[in-house]
Formats: C-alpha cells, structure tokens, sequence
C-alpha cells in the first residue's frame, strides 16, 4: 500500500513539475508580462501546432470566462480544493489501477490550481489546429486532467463489462 501511494505522490509531483516547467519556460522565452493577463499569439511550431498565450479566467475550456466575478472566482477555487480532496480519498478507497488515473487528475488540478493562485487564471498556451479549426488552447495540466478521466472511464467500462461477464 505505502509503496502504491509513494509511486501515486511521485506522479503527481512529476505532472506538476511539468506543467509548471513548461509554463514557466513560456513566461520566461517569451518575455511574458503576467501582471497585464493579456493573450497574445507566441509563435508557429508546425503547420498543425502553435503557441498562443490565453489567461483562462474561467473553468475547463474557458467556461463563464466572461461572467467571472471575485465571488464566482471564491467558489470555483472552493470547487477545485473540494475536487482535490475527494480525489485523494477516493484513491484511498480505490484499487490500485485508479492510482495512476487519479495522479494524473489530482498533478494536473494542483498545477492549474497554482496558477490561479499566482496569476488570477490559467496560462495556457498550446494551440493545435488544422487549417482554421482551432481546438481548445490548453496546456499540460489540461493534458494530464484529460488522460486522466478517460483512463478512469476506461477501467470502469472493462470491470463493469468483467463484473457482468463474471456473473454469468
């Protein structure tokens, strides 16, 4: 079990360490001013890849970007810590292949959760797109979070589908 855990805490360091590398490297390359919270196109990586700077003052994929208030601000912050803590008791109940799952969600909140500490939103500055469709800009952590849930999506559609196959 400690072992288990050791491996499930040095994971979600390693997410938060990239993610935080990564946007630092942004902020520093880049020259970036993170008083004025300004987005800003950064540069063409490939025909398919840029990075362009967004402050994401809202939630997940910029949700009520527009309609954040202090308030709002307060109880989303509340949210995420709340999110945080039921993760890591569910991993205390959980198996132990939800433990990398629940990593990669708890390294990546902990990195998004860190900006919007320091910076009042969320750097986030990957942008891939193919001709002039544009997908989300996001950035590690959004990555981790993301890969995250589809594992735990994934193992809960193979052990229900075991549980009903080993009933039968």
């Amino acid at each position: 079990m400690i072992q288990s855990v050791g491996r499930f805490i040095f994971l979600i360091l390693v997410i938060f360490a990239t993610d935080q590398l990564s946007k630092l490297y942004i902020i520093n390359v880049f020259n970036i001013d993170v008083t004025s919270l300004s987005s800003q196109y950064l540069t063409s990586i490939n025909e398919y890849l840029n990075f362009h700077l967004i402050w994401n003052k809202g939630f997940a994929f910029g949700l009520f970007q527009n309609e954040i208030s202090k308030v709002n601000y307060i109880y989303m912050t509340i949210m995420i810590i709340i999110v945080l803590v039921v993760f890591f008791y569910a991993i205390s109940i959980n198996k132990k292949h939800y433990y990398y799952a629940f990593s990669l969600i708890v390294g990546g909140a902990l990195g998004n959760l860190l900006d919007r500490y320091q910076y009042s939103a969320v750097l986030d500055f990957i942008d891939i797109h193919y001709n002039n469709y544009h997908w989300y800009v996001f950035n590690i952590a959004d990555i981790s979070i993301s890969i995250g849930c589809i594992l735990i999506i994934l193992y809960e559609l193979f052990s229900k589908e075991k549980k009903i196959n080993d009933a039968n």
